[in-house]
């Protein structure tokens, strides 16, 4: 991979194996430099960095007034997907799984959920600015996935006590045979009181939401695994029925599954295709953090 403009206008790099268990991926964008607008929407996931290298992007909470996207942006994890709106972008991005926000990011997930904002806000992001920084100039991916891998190894590097709950409640939240925060409390073998409140912490949300999101989340990664499919059919086992689900759709969609299945979504449908590619997995929320090793 030469530039970051490509035949796919999304292409994925993994990081460096010790820091799987931190981030998703690293990503790039580029649209092309022609004039046309497009739309599209980003699902619920967890938090993401932006730096825009070139274009402009409008977008919000689906159903709320658009607003101008910060060039260099952290967007905290989501609820609710977003509306976006871009020409001529050429981006690079980073993922950040939950432990990798608590450790590189650390400030209470839940104060940026839902939200975006500029890298050079606030100074909970200043490892994130100096990533910025440190890539001004470059256009090889491959060349900055190195650089991103070799400055947030340095951030990493010395081990925290709390990592190991993290990755259990992570684990746990992702296990489709869960369903409620009894058996997530049962399964991690942490108290209710304790998961609520590392849940807002750490992920971002009450671990019910977490787990109603991860719910939806399946069935829309089935479903796109499996466009024959009925929506009645790619059902996750744990709805009730077909109105149930539609209900949640509107929850974290804004808008019907119809009406969703009717609009274009160049990025969206591009950028799903090339993670079950390089990730094996869909959609960044239902990624499952890589084992301790790498392996």
């Amino acid at each position: 991979m030469s530039e970051l403009a490509d035949a796919s206008p999304v292409n994925f790099i993994l990081p460096a194996p010790p820091l799987r268990r931190y981030l998703s991926t690293y990503y790039f964008v580029d649209t092309g430099t022609d004039d046309t607008e497009h739309e599209d929407f980003l699902y619920p996931e967890w938090a993401a960095i932006r730096f825009t290298m070139r274009g402009a992007a409008t977008g919000n909470i689906v159903g709320l007034d658009p607003l101008s996207i910060p060039d260099d942006s952290v967007t905290g994890p989501t609820g609710k997907a977003a509306l976006v709106r871009f020409r001529n972008v050429r981006l690079v991005g980073i993922g950040l799984l939950p432990l990798g926000w608590y450790r590189i990011v650390g400030c209470p997930a839940d104060r940026w959920a839902n939200r975006v904002t500029a890298v050079d806000s606030a100074p909970e992001f200043a490892v994130l600015a100096r990533l910025r920084r440190e890539i001004e100039g470059l256009n090889d991916p491959e060349q900055i996935a190195a650089l991103f891998d070799h400055l947030l190894l340095q951030v990493i590097a010395s081990p925290d006590p709390l990592e190991a709950d993290i990755e259990c409640i992570h684990q746990a939240i992702a296990n489709p045979e869960i369903s409620n925060v009894g058996e997530l409390s049962e399964a991690t073998a942490i108290s209710t009181q304790r998961l609520e409140r590392l849940s807002r912490r750490v992920f971002g949300f009450p671990p019910k939401l977490l787990l109603r999101r991860q719910r939806f989340l399946r069935t829309m990664a089935t479903a796109m695994e499996h466009p024959e499919l009925k929506w009645s059919d790619a059902l996750d086992r744990h709805y009730f029925d077909q109105a149930h689900f539609n209900r949640e759709f509107h929850q974290f969609m804004g808008m019907s599954p119809g009406q969703y299945l009717a609009m274009p979504r160049l990025i969206s449908i591009a950028s799903n295709r090339e993670r079950a590619h390089i990730v094996g997995q869909l959609l960044q929320a239902l990624q499952i953090p890589a084992p301790q090793n790498g392996q």
